[in-house]
């Protein structure tokens, strides 16, 4: 399998680094070679350039007819959309953790690789490493599933946890960016966006539905103070940025917003850049997921897995 990757950020270096390190493994479990054909970004400074075909332009990597599948990690919905667009036409396939984009752009997306019978996976787009769109999507889509809520960002909750400790918001934003948890510019992270664009892809992959995004009810942490946390550790509860949606009388509600849990709460417990997500089916009952939701070999792990099912599963659509 050939593959090429535009954007070598934090997370195409991870994708590289595990590539490398397990490409053995990888390549016994897909069940072929995985060749890196090209690599694409607009910084020429990157750790063993020299070991690939490296270009500052993209359509470079989409010509090379050999190339199979492009794995897109420049993030945004504007360019990173026409990457997605011509990637698919050109018929290969795509993966993508750019959850921005696929939440308000996915349903063009989706019909575009329909057309063009080819495959797109993003499991690293919703909880980093934590194997959530598979196994609703693979797994337990036949229970039933009338509800799903999370905490779906790292970065939010790393922040509340350290508030908890004593430290204040601004502080703890600047200890989460320092870690590597937290860009430099974090607004779609303590605004409850990020969280918003993730719980609105596993609603489409519950009930085969885009919401509107601007219809989408959202809330982050930014107003929450040192007080807030205080009376909330004196009640014995804690807050978390939560991500909900859920389907009642053929209508589809999505709310995110910080909520007061207590300890019999499963998601009372995930704290630091852990994500947990509880789904509740008809048949199913309840099941829980937990796992690192920030981090860049967490989420590269996912992407690999992807490299998986573009060999080996249906396409999701």
């Amino acid at each position: 399998m050939k593959i090429g990757i535009i954007g070598i950020g934090t997370i195409g270096r991870g994708v590289l680094e595990l590539l490398n390190k397990e490409k053995e493994n990888i390549e016994k479990r897909i069940g072929e070679t995985i060749e890196i054909s090209w690599i694409c970004d607009l910084n020429e400074n990157i750790n063993n350039i020299e070991n690939y075909n490296f270009t500052k332009d993209y359509k470079k990597v989409l010509e090379d007819s050999s190339v199979e599948t492009i794995i897109e990690l420049i993030g945004g919905n504007s360019i990173a959309f026409e990457i997605a667009k011509e990637t698919l036409k050109n018929k290969k396939n795509l993966i993508t953790a750019n959850k921005y984009l696929l939440a308000t752009k996915g349903k063009e997306i989706f019909e575009i690789a329909k057309e063009n019978k080819v495959k797109i996976f993003f499991e690293g787009a919703i909880a980093g490493g934590t194997p959530i769109v598979s196994s609703i999507y693979e797994g337990i889509f036949s229970g039933g599933i009338k509800q799903i809520r999370g905490i779906l960002n790292g970065t939010s909750n790393y922040i509340l946890s350290k508030m908890e400790e004593g430290h204040s918001f601004k502080d703890a934003l600047t200890i989460a960016q320092k870690e590597g948890y937290a860009e430099l510019d974090s607004t779609f992270d303590i605004k409850g966006i990020d969280t918003a664009h993730k719980i609105s892809l596993l609603s489409y992959l519950i009930w085969d539905e885009f919401i509107d995004f601007e219809k989408i009810v959202v809330k982050g942490i930014d107003h929450i103070t040192d007080k807030d946390i205080e009376i909330a550790k004196s009640s014995g509860k804690r807050y978390k940025l939560i991500g909900e949606a859920s389907k009642e009388n053929e209508l589809i509600k999505i709310v995110v917003k910080p909520v007061l849990i207590d300890k019999n709460d499963p998601l009372y417990n995930v704290n630091d850049a852990y994500n947990g997500i509880e789904s509740y089916g008809h048949y199913l009952e309840k099941t829980f997921f937990c796992g690192k939701g920030a981090g860049a070999l967490p989420t590269a792990t996912s992407i690999i897995g992807d490299l998986y099912k573009i060999r080996n599963s249906n396409a999701w659509y």
